[in-house]
């Protein structure tokens, strides 16, 4: 590779000078080296008249934002023997179409030769030329007819020279906007011939002082008005406001009207009212397929409609056409070709025009074909429906066979899911058929020929590798391959198979099955629009399986979970209740005076209370079994209420005094109904043990009130209190109001409280501030 010194050397040999455009590259030879073969290739060496290229570029400067380009190449066209005037009236406008190039086109095609020199300079062919370069660097995305005319009037090689260039100018501009520390006072050309250009034309001076900010309002008029034609939806209406507006460069807005429509895709009609003349362009003779320039009437469009549709059509053209409306057509509608019967959407927007009587006199519009937005919204609500049904039930195989419902006729004519069950084996879970006849048929090919889990291709393949299948085309050649024998073909034939694909259902990185599509009937084929669209539906269906398997495999844990703790409770229950009389006898026999010590006896005192919380937590595990299991079974006898809250309070007053608690309990004379005793105690002993254990040292209080047929319950205490984002919590499984450190327990208490409440048909809250302590609410029916 050359040093930067020796690139310099040649640039400066070319030139005379190294022009300041090279300056940021002249320490980077890699750089320097392409921008100067650029410059060669494209600029110094192009072929193209060097009047033409000077002035194409300095008006195509006017689209960068550093000044520099467009001085350089301005003071560049002096020497070429343009005036000051007219180099300022180059920069101020684009030069007016003359609609040269059409001209020359059509004698081209009368027979004429072609284009054998350059056009000459200020001709209207070079000036119309001139104008087309300038479209076709500015809105490449909608120059395709653009490109299409220059490259027929001036010959691939010219037209390869201009491409070449116009490429170069906008490596130039951006090259220029990524260095604008660029000065065009640096560059030669501009000291040789900028001054005497000013002298000649004082406004230039003004033109380039204002030139920065006539750059940035010309862009946001080009980004303003493109988002206006984005807000509008149409190209074609945007345009139509363009002309509007612009009615005195009506040629002009005409030419840049038929490439946005042809560039968008749009067909253009033309309806006579009066005389019922039709006239419409060659796109929408390919739209509707009929040949070009096939005669076309009112008639012969409606007849293209579908039948459902037509009526609605024809209403809402004959409202556009009726006196006193504001003449305007908007419709979206399927047709069928004339030509293959292919359906395809089409919208169509129109505007009709009224005679001073208000008579309809002209209706002119639009069409475009809108199928692929069309089919992209179905899909979209497709997916959204099947979402819905994947999203309703947990039963993976009903769920699925809702999906494949909701395929059938919709996306296939067929459609087939098939599993791996826990043995790895391939089983067809789902099979759905718009044919009843059909349905029998593809169940016997089935049953006849099931799976072959090492077959090359279709359903065992994909679910190998876990890639797509997609045969758009079945043909019978195919058929023929794939069948075992005779009869498998038979079938295979007999259920008309036209499009295939199968794609996996993957879920974790797992292969949970495949679903498989067909169309038969309806002899539309499968493409890739329609195979990301299964893939997307595949998605969600494995996520919903792989979902309904983890929740059938969580549940049996929890059922063997349920089942363990019920043996094991049960189980310790004997053991335990054996310690508890045995600690019980002998607590007894110390407080008659046996001989034992005090210390013993507190000892046996200590291991008593033990061995009653270990009965509790016992009963607690069981009664989580029957809560979770549906077994909690209460017995209700006739109870007064009042005398089973002193009859437990007298239970906890020893170990009140343990807390250094004061008991209080209010209760009115008897509350008598028909309640459970053991499951009231139970109510009663959890919210009593609690209010001790978080209330130490403070007062305790039971009250019960009577309210019509209600009962109220409140046990209240002046400890710690429950923090207001824990109260909404402490009534679940395992919840605690504060750490398992410091106050033991299993977290059950309050929820099996609060079930036992609810399965009596009464409520239970709290109320509580923090460090205030806590009121647990208990509400309970008469009866």
């Amino acid at each position: 590779m050359r040093t930067p010194r020796e690139i310099r050397e040649e640039i400066e040999a070319r030139f005379g000078f190294f022009p300041p455009f090279f300056a940021p590259a002249e320490d980077d030879a890699r750089v320097l080296e392409n921008l100067w073969r650029q410059s060669l290739l494209a600029y110094v060496d192009n072929p193209l008249p060097a009047l033409f290229r000077e002035k194409l570029f300095a008006w195509l400067s006017r689209y960068c934002a550093v000044p520099y380009c467009i001085v350089c190449h301005s003071c560049a066209l002096r020497p070429m023997g343009l005036r000051a005037s007219e180099v300022l009236a180059l920069l101020e406008s684009l030069p007016p179409p003359h609609g040269a190039i059409d001209e020359a086109l059509a004698r081209m095609e009368a027979g004429h030769e072609g284009l054998e020199d350059w056009p000459a300079p200020g001709s209207a062919l070079e000036e119309d030329l001139f104008r087309w370069s300038a479209f076709l660097f500015v809105h490449q995305a909608r120059a395709e007819r653009c490109r299409e005319r220059v490259r027929r009037l001036l010959g691939p090689v010219r037209y390869d020279h201009l491409i070449v260039f116009l490429a170069y100018v906008k490596t130039c501009l951006l090259w220029v906007e990524t260095h604008p520390e660029l000065s065009y006072e640096a560059d030669r050309r501009a000291q040789e011939h900028l001054g005497p250009l000013l002298q000649e034309e004082p406004r230039l001076r003004a033109f380039f002082a204002g030139y920065t900010e006539r750059v940035r309002q010309e862009r946001e008029a080009r980004e303003r008005e493109e988002r206006e034609a984005a807000r509008a939806g149409e190209r074609a209406e945007a345009l139509s406001r363009t002309l509007s507006r612009r009615t005195e460069a009506l040629r002009e807005s005409e030419a840049q009207l038929r490439l946005a429509l042809e560039s968008a895709a749009l067909g253009t009609w033309d309806f006579n009212p009066l005389t019922g003349e039709l006239r419409w362009d060659a796109r929408c003779d390919a739209l509707f397929g009929l040949p070009m320039g096939a005669p076309v009437d009112y008639p012969t469009f409606l007849a293209s409609v579908v039948p459902e549709e037509r009526e609605r059509v024809d209403a809402s053209v004959a409202r556009a056409l009726a006196p006193g409306g504001d003449g305007e057509y908007r419709e979206e509608f399927r047709i069928q070709r004339f030509q293959d019967g292919m359906e395809r959407w089409i919208a169509s927007r129109g505007q009709c025009f009224f005679d001073a009587q208000g008579h309809a006199v002209r209706f002119i519009g639009t069409v475009a074909d809108v199928t692929e937005r069309r089919r992209a919204e179905d899909n979209l609500r497709f997916l959204a429906q099947a979402s819905v049904v994947l999203a309703t039930s947990l039963d993976y195989e009903d769920t699925l066979r809702r999906v494949a419902t909701l395929v059938v006729p919709v996306l296939a004519d067929w459609c087939g899911v098939d599993v791996v069950d826990e043995q790895g084996r391939v089983h067809r879970l789902i099979n759905v058929h718009r044919d009843p006849e059909k349905m029998r048929l593809s169940e016997e090919l089935h049953r006849r020929y099931p799976i072959q889990s090492d077959a090359s291709s279709g359903v065992p393949r994909v679910l190998r590798t876990g890639e797509p299948e997609l045969i758009p085309e079945v043909t019978d050649e195919g058929l023929v391959r794939y069948a075992r024998d005779a009869e498998h073909l038979r079938l295979m034939r007999e259920l008309g198979l036209r499009s295939y694909l199968t794609v996996a259902l993957r879920s974790r990185g797992r292969v949970l099955g495949a679903l498989t599509l067909v169309r038969a009937e309806t002899g539309r084929r499968y493409g890739q629009e329609e195979l990301r669209l299964a893939e997307d539906l595949a998605r969600r269906a494995a996520v919903s399986v792989d979902n309904a398997l983890l929740y059938r495999e969580a549940q049996k844990a929890i059922g063997l979970r349920e089942g363990f703790l019920q043996v094991a409770a049960h189980e310790l229950r004997t053991p335990v209740t054996a310690l508890k009389l045995n600690v019980q006898t002998l607590v007894s026999g110390a407080r008659r005076g046996e001989a034992w010590s005090e210390r013993t006896v507190s000892r046996l005192t200590g291991l008593e209370r033990g061995v009653g919380r270990l009965g509790v937590l016992v009963d607690e595990l069981l009664d989580v079994s029957r809560i979770t299991s549906g077994r909690l079974v209460l017995r209700p006898e006739e109870l007064d209420l009042a005398e089973l809250i002193r009859e437990v309070a007298g239970r906890f007053r020893p170990e009140a005094e343990r807390a250094g608690c004061i008991l209080h309990v209010r209760v009115p004379g008897p509350v008598v109904s028909r309640w459970d005793r053991l499951r009231l105690e139970q109510v009663l002993s959890n919210l009593l043990s609690n209010a001790l254990k978080y209330g130490a040292g403070q007062p305790v209080e039971v009250a019960l009130s009577t309210s019509g047929e209600r009962v109220h319950l409140q046990v209240r205490d002046e400890g710690i209190g429950i923090e207001p984002a824990v109260q909404a919590r402490i009534f679940e499984r395992f919840e605690r109001a504060v750490s398992d450190r410091h106050y033991g327990g299993l977290g059950l208490g309050l929820w099996i409280t609060r079930e036992i409440v609810t399965a009596m048909g009464g409520t239970l809250h709290v109320e509580s501030v923090p460090g205030q302590g806590a009121t647990f609410m208990v509400a309970l029916p008469r009866g």
